[in-house]
């Protein structure tokens, strides 16, 4: 294995100079993903790594929405007093993605940068209608995170850009369940996930599925079907239903597509008795 030389840079400045010279070169930051993809390659692309970066660190409560640095560990999402109030189905997803090793390495933007329909943190960002912000040598530009990915490891993001933040809206009654079923309870891909949150005030549902379908996607159909109404057996039962027909899934190594479908129905009805 040849290893070929590594930057650290100590701002974002510095970064977008050395992106800029060195065009090919991946970006590393707790490297829990992309140094498994690359350890039985023979030849190692340039590394940048970003962990050391300041300024993409932190989780503070701005005047309207929490804003989390894409170094924030998982750990750290975890710990947060700012995300356990106003994010608690993306404090839950934090708490169980992979070992404790791995939750205080691992970052949540490395888990939007790979842009996996798997990626555990992703699910609770749609639900709770994160934006993300995106910066270049150019500048910045700002997105909802649904408009971010394009299919299964594709985004938007561009050569030269880096994902800087993700903000979360401060909103206030929401109540958040996250599910998911892998091939073990820890260190495992998800095979389906789900991610619930209801506004207690407005009745609103809000509902994503992960690993359904080339993307994560909002179960649009489920949540108009459950938002404003009260729960039910039978009402239960429907968006049980209609959940499993608005998942796309494939079938591989991890699981069959029908499995997958069948599961988002169980992971809903599951979701709903916690509300």
């Amino acid at each position: 294995m040849i290893m070929n030389l590594a930057f650290s840079p100590k701002t974002l400045k510095e970064f977008f100079e050395i992106k800029i010279e060195n065009p090919a070169a991946k970006i590393v930051a707790g490297g829990t993903d992309i140094l498994v993809r690359l350890k039985d390659e023979l030849d190692w692309p340039m590394l940048i790594d970003i962990s050391g970066i300041e300024e993409l660190k932190g989780i503070s409560k701005e005047s309207n929405s929490v804003k989390i640095g894409v170094l924030s560990t998982h750990t750290e999402i975890e710990n947060s007093e700012e995300l356990r109030k106003y994010a608690e189905v993306l404090v839950q997803a934090a708490f169980i993605i992979g070992s404790p090793q791995i939750r205080n390495r691992g970052t949540i933007g490395g888990n939007i940068a790979n842009a996996s329909p798997a990626g555990d943190t992703i699910p609770p960002l749609y639900v709770l209608n994160a934006e993300i912000e995106l910066a270049s040598s150019a500048g910045t530009r700002k997105m909802l995170i649904n408009e971010f990915f394009t299919g299964p490891g594709i985004s938007v993001l561009e050569n030269g850009e880096i994902v800087s933040s993700i903000n979360i809206p401060a909103e206030e009654n929401l109540k958040g369940v996250f599910l998911r079923l892998g091939q073990r309870e820890a260190l495992a891909i998800s095979k389906v996930s789900l991610a619930l949150v209801k506004n207690t005030k407005t009745n609103e549902y809000r509902i994503a599925l992960g690993s359904v379908a080339p993307t994560v996607i909002h179960a649009t159909k489920t949540e108009k079907l459950l938002s404003g109404n009260s729960l039910n057996i039978k009402l239960i039962d429907e968006a049980c239903e209609t959940i499993c027909e608005e998942a796309a899934p494939i079938g591989d190594i991890r699981s069959e597509a029908d499995y997958r479908k069948e599961m988002c129905g169980v992971l809903l009805r599951k979701a709903l008795k916690k509300m």
